[in-house]
């Protein structure tokens, strides 16, 4: 058995290498055009590389078969040879896939290096099961071994240097990139050589004689095969890199048309927009700016902030642009001075622009609020002015009440007295209207007076314990004489499950049930009243029970249209027989006040010609006192 040997050819050698080192370098740049995209046209450059990088391992090895010169006729296996192209470029878009979705864990790396490896040595040992010669293929299984090792490190590697710069936040320099293709490129053809070093070929003499007779013949075909394959290979490098001049012109295209579109957004945005370094100092502004400010854009970037801002603001304003530095969008409002003078009121949104992971500039947006301020103060001077309209009308109305009550209370008493008299029928008449006069005079002016302190926010509850029963039996004894005089039934119904100490105002309630039933006893000419005290659902916080007070009477009743403004101040009903008992319309009104600031609730339900039912509700608490027994 002979030993067959042969010998490289130092130009295809290198053309092998320059091969390898191109289509890596081509395969980095479209590494990095998938890791930019998305969609079909992401997939579409996934397999443009795949193919690039495929057939440029494809080309190496079999200029690398051409460079090693065997004295023999060659013939490849078509089968073989097509699963020699075909696996690269499969392995390789498997790597792809694999980068494009994740290389942040040293499984995803490492899975990546492995289909890289597979694209390596699967193409070159492929390779070499399709050629066909008289001689047979031996192999050292360490060199073997040491080939594979060598793709695979040199794949790890190369990705984990490109992940390196990508977790940067930036794609490698043109630099960089050729380092990488230079690293990738020279582990592609170490693998191959070392797999070469790794078989030899073993024949008979005759098969080596024979192999001697046709070298002299083949050295300027395979010169001639290996240039085809070296300018296909050059093609393809040509083909990606007209790509990326393509691409990249399209980028730029549309970084022209966005920055068309920002300047357009800019220039005619209806508001003040500045641009500002980290310096603080305008680099420009659009044309709102002169408009509000007054100022040309020429002048702006020699204006400092102290010179404009006031002085009381300028720190918050400083504030807010610390933060932009930071980051960190914000919103401040700032006065500053107009070119003429006068001041302005802005609203300013100060928001970063973030480049690499720090901030290049600063956008300001600055939004023309003077008006809405004027109008602000305007209302909050006018809101005072009510306030203190208010406060004088109260203090009036306080003052008034008393100068008024204190003789209107020597009338009423006076006329009391003078009714106990001896009196003609006649003159007791006159007394009889002196005295009604005089008391609803007085019950008016308490009304206009409650409704006043109400209003003003002035009323005060006093807390005590008092008697449930006492309080109910005493406000009906009030109208014991006017109902006896009208024909008119008055009766107290108390649940007997209800406490008789509760806490609250006595006082307002009583209030209210005195006008409540004051009204009832109105406007019913027959039949009868009742008051009734009912436990209401529902339990309040802090253990109040809920009281549910029912004032019933069989009057004229209300019309329905006329319940939902029955309880505003100064309403009266319409209806005719209402019209013979009008008051100030004051009652309801500071009943549903009274009710309200006790945390209650109050309703209305009637009938006209059946009678009305007030009912308010009230939380008490029950008290430790006894009251008396009424």
């Amino acid at each position: 058995m002979t030993e067959l040997h042969g010998t490289y050819y130092l130009p295809l050698v290198v053309l092998s290498v320059l091969i390898s080192v191109l289509s890596s370098y081509c395969s980095l740049l479209v590494y990095e055009r998938v890791l930019t995209l998305r969609g079909s046209y992401r997939g579409l450059w996934m397999v443009l590389g795949s193919a690039a990088m495929g057939f440029g391992i494809w080309s190496m090895h079999f200029i690398g078969m051409l460079a090693y010169h065997l004295p023999v006729d060659i013939h490849y296996h078509p089968a073989w040879l097509g699963i020699s192209i075909l696996l690269p470029v499969l392995a390789a878009y498997a790597a792809f896939r694999m980068m494009a979705r994740n290389l942040g864990s040293n499984l995803s790396m490492t899975i990546g290096s492995f289909w890289l490896c597979v694209a390596i040595a699967g193409m070159h040992y492929s390779g070499m099961a399709a050629i066909r010669i008289p001689y047979d293929q031996r192999y050292d299984w360490l060199l073997v071994a040491a080939s594979i090792v060598i793709a695979f490190a040199v794949s790890f590697v190369a990705l984990k240097l490109s992940h390196a710069n990508q977790r940067k936040g930036s794609f490698a320099g043109q630099g960089a990139k050729m380092l990488l293709s230079l690293l990738l490129g020279a582990g592609i053809a170490g693998m191959h050589y070392t797999a070469m070093a790794a078989v030899s070929f073993v024949g008979t003499e005759a098969e080596a004689a024979h192999a001697r007779e046709t070298a002299e013949r083949m050295q300027a075909g395979n010169a001639l095969l290996g240039a085809v394959i070296g300018g296909t290979m050059l093609f393809i490098f040509a083909l990606v890199m007209a790509s990326q001049i393509l691409d990249k012109r399209l980028a730029l295209r549309i970084a022209a048309s966005n920055q068309r579109r920002y300047d357009s957004i800019f220039e005619h945005h209806p508001d003040m927009v500045c641009l500002y370094d980290p310096s603080g100092r305008i680099l420009r502004a659009n044309p709102a700016a002169e408009r509000i400010m007054g100022y040309a854009a020429s002048e702006l970037p020699s204006r400092l902030h102290n010179d404009m801002v006031h002085p009381e603001e300028l720190a918050q304003l400083e504030a807010c642009f610390m933060a932009a530095l930071r980051g960190e969008s914000g919103t401040v409002e700032v006065t500053v001075r107009h070119k003429e003078g006068h001041l302005l009121h802005l609203s300013c949104t100060m928001v970063p622009w973030v480049e690499n992971g720090r901030v290049q500039d600063i956008y300001t947006i600055s939004k023309d609020i003077t008006a809405s301020v004027e109008t602000e103060r305007e209302l909050l001077a006018a809101k005072r002015d009510a306030e203190e309209a208010l406060r004088v009308k109260s203090d009036f109305l306080a003052v008034m009440s008393h100068v008024i009550r204190t003789p209107l209370n020597g009338v009423i008493g006076m006329s009391a007295i003078l009714l106990e008299t001896e009196l003609s029928e006649e003159q007791r008449e006159f007394v009889q209207v002196i005295h009604g006069s005089g008391a609803l005079l007085l019950s008016t002016i308490n009304d206009v007076l409650d409704y006043s302190k109400l209003e003003a926010g002035k009323m005060e509850l006093s807390i005590a314990p008092f008697s449930l029963n006492g309080l109910v039996k005493d406000t009906a004894m009030l109208f014991q004489t006017q109902c006896r005089q009208k024909g008119l039934a008055l009766a107290c119904v108390i649940d007997d499950g209800l406490p008789d100490a509760v806490l609250g105002d006595e006082q307002r309630i009583c209030q209210v049930l005195i006008n409540l039933v004051g009204s009832a006893v109105k406007f019913t000419a027959k039949g009868g009243i009742e008051i009734a005290v009912h436990p209401a659902d529902g339990e309040e916080a802090g253990g109040c029970r809920r009281f549910r007070f029912e004032v019933r009477d069989t009057g004229i009743g209300i019309p329905d249209e006329e319940l939902a403004h029955l309880f505003q101040p100064f309403y009266q009903a319409k209806n005719g027989r209402a019209k013979r008992h009008e008051g100030t319309g004051l009652g309801l009104a500071i009943c549903k006040d009274l009710i309200d600031m006790m945390d209650g609730t109050i309703s209305v339900t009637s009938t006209v010609g059946a009678g009305t039912c007030f009912v308010f509700e009230l939380p008490l608490a029950t008290a430790s006192f006894k009251g008396p027994d009424v």
